[in-house]
């Protein structure tokens, strides 16, 4: 892991300096600019999940074809809305779940998997501190987020995605122990900010490529009432639109 490669190399490095310097009125200057630099880079590992600083997700398709995917969901409101619009341009997207919502609307689980799509992890409680969560505490809790969709659609999920993208050393065991698969994005729709659905189309319009993934919400109003255009945009770059399973070649849930 980066992480692992970068913390001997800033404890290596932080040694020989302090030789070096020992006997200087520097020392504790170079010190202190060598520990901040670490802690830079650890911050910034943390917070781009593209960065694989801490384990490895996957975040692009290997093929040329673009994967939707939303998270936060399920959405009493605007979940039925994006799944009326995916059957009427018969699109399969995936959908990462908060498992407190899945387990009060289950019938929206059912609904996502019944029209083909596919229902992921994105934890059960998407806390705001889930990054500062003990290994232990966090293994519960993805599992737990597996139990709920397992009671709503009789299927065990194998893809995660982590909560704000926000990734830590704890989470490696966590989705070892509950045999989950990291999945990040090489696209960020930027829905959450968006102001209106012209400006959530340019941002994806704008960086769009063949084999990417894309990040959306099923709890944004701009989303619900963008969706047809942006598939509508996508198709006019000749892209198609897989099924993100297929797209990373990773089964979607445990095979029984």
């Amino acid at each position: 892991m980066k992480h692992n490669i970068v913390t001997f190399i800033a404890l290596t490095t932080i040694v020989v300096t302090s030789v070096i310097f020992m006997e200087t009125d520097f020392m504790w200057i170079v010190m202190g600019t060598l520990g901040l630099i670490y802690l830079g880079i650890t911050a910034y590992g943390s917070y781009q999940i593209q960065a694989n600083y801490f384990f490895t997700s996957i975040h692009k398709g290997k093929k040329k074809a673009v994967s939707l995917t939303f998270d936060d969901g399920p959405d009493p409101e605007f979940t039925p809305r994006i799944l009326a619009v995916l059957k009427e341009k018969k699109v399969k997207a995936t959908f990462f779940v908060i498992g407190k919502k899945a387990e009060k609307y289950p019938e929206l689980l059912r609904q996502i998997d019944e029209e083909g799509h596919t229902i992921a992890n994105h934890s059960y409680s998407h806390h705001v501190l889930i990054a500062f969560f003990s290994t232990a505490r966090l293994t519960k809790d993805l599992a737990r987020c597996n139990e709920v969709i397992h009671a709503a659609i009789g299927k065990t999920p194998t893809l995660f995605r982590p909560p704000f993208g926000v990734t830590n050393p704890r989470y490696p065991k966590a989705l070892r122990e509950n045999g989950l698969t990291s999945v990040g994005w090489s696209l960020r729709s930027m829905d959450t900010q968006a102001k209106n659905k012209y400006r959530l189309i340019d941002n994806i319009i704008s960086g769009l490529k063949g084999s990417d993934i894309i990040l959306l919400h099923d709890r944004m109003e701009v989303t619900a009432t963008s969706l047809e255009d942006i598939i509508e945009h996508i198709y006019s770059r000749r892209l198609s639109i897989e099924p993100l399973p297929a797209a990373i070649n990773k089964e979607a849930y445990v095979k029984v």
